[in-house]
C-alpha cells in the first residue's frame, strides 16, 4: 500500500479526481446547477474519451500497416536499383 501512495502518478490521479468532484459539488450546491446537466456532462465526457482511445487505436493500426507496406516497397525499390546498376555496368 506504502509503494501505491509514494508513487507520483498514482497521487495526481487521486488528486485530480477529488477537485474535480469538489468543482462538481461546489457547481451544483452553490451555483444552482442542475444534477441532470452535470450527468449529461459527465457522461458525454467519458463518450468523448472512449471516442479518443478508439480513434487513437485505428489509427495505430493504420500506420502499423503502412510501415510494413513501406517497408516491402522500399526493398522492392531497392532490388530495382541494384538491378539496374548491374544492367548499366560495361562487361
Amino acid at each position: 500500500m506504502s509503494r501505491i501512495t509514494r508513487d507520483p502518478l498514482i497521487r495526481r490521479f487521486v488528486i485530480t479526481c477529488i477537485l474535480a468532484a469538489a468543482f462538481v459539488w461546489v457547481a451544483v450546491v452553490f451555483f444552482g446547477v442542475e444534477k441532470g446537466v452535470v450527468w449529461r456532462f459527465f457522461f458525454g465526457s467519458v463518450a468523448l474519451v472512449i471516442a479518443m482511445i478508439v480513434l487513437a487505436w485505428l489509427f495505430s493500426l493504420v500506420l502499423i500497416r503502412l510501415r510494413r507496406r513501406r517497408g516491402s516497397f522500399l526493398d522492392e525499390d531497392d532490388e530495382r536499383s541494384r538491378r539496374k546498376d548491374d544492367d548499366d555496368r560495361p562487361s
